[in-house]
């Protein structure tokens, strides 16, 4: 197992990366659209779907419900580790500015949905505010990436489960 939770781990977070390459390109790595969050989780989906399909193969059409989980947990856990590696690589070398820039348009769109919300907070003040909260972004990035691998494991294990052959 471990064998395909790396290697597909790697592909996996290596397709992720070029996607974000792709939006850092066309300068849209700032929007947070669900299409982005969609096309993401496709991506992490696939690199599970096909790991445990290739693992099930190569084991005598056999894998158990605990495979499946264990496959896709750590194929998020590979997945998690490269994204953080990315996000940290983005907001400390390429765009040094991504945070600030980040918390402004986050000001700007609270300002325009929720202006209660903002309690007569100036730009500067909300940037300031928010700014030493910005290194949850790396713990939220292992977190949902993994919860969310784990959830579709299960579903898949559920579909995919073979039971063993009486021979």
């Amino acid at each position: 197992m471990k064998k395909y939770i790396i290697e597909y781990g790697l592909w996996t977070g290596l397709v992720l990366i070029c996607f974000a390459i792709m939006l850092f390109i066309l300068d849209a790595h700032y929007e947070n659209s669900s299409s982005t969050q969609i096309i993401n989780a496709l991506i992490q989906i696939s690199g599970i779907t096909l790991a445990c399909i290739a693992f099930k193969k190569h084991n005598d059409s056999l894998i158990s419900w605990a495979q499946v989980r264990k496959i896709g947990t750590g194929i998020s856990l590979v997945v998690s580790l490269i994204a953080i590696s990315y996000t940290l690589l983005l907001t400390n070398i390429i765009e040094p500015d991504y945070m600030d820039k980040a918390l402004e348009i986050s000001y700007y769109q609270t300002a325009e949905n929720y202006p209660e919300a903002l309690a007569n907070m100036n730009l500067n003040e909300y940037v300031e505010a928010a700014k030493p909260y910005t290194w949850l972004t790396y713990p939220s990035i292992l977190f949902f990436t993994i919860v969310f691998g784990f959830i579709y494991s299960v579903i898949l294990g559920l579909l995919i489960k073979t039971k063993k052959s009486r021979v």
